[in-house]
């Protein structure tokens, strides 16, 4: 099953990487539940900005 070779594959990280598992896991579930109240337009217009802040900021000076 393919959820227990996940759960295998997190139990053999260290502590930091299973932390770090959890916030992104975590950070998926906040990206999920805020999907539906934004519109497409502006949900890909924030993930634009957050991906190419240099090149915003290029074209603000």
């Amino acid at each position: 099953m393919v959820s227990e070779s996940l759960a295998e594959i997190v139990q053999s990280l260290t502590p930091h990487e299973q932390d770090e598992v959890r916030q992104f896991i975590d950070n998926l579930k906040r990206r999920d539940a805020s999907v539906g109240s934004q519109s497409p337009f502006l949900q890909a217009a924030d993930e634009f900005i957050d991906q190419h802040p240099e090149l915003l900021q290029r074209l603000a000076q």
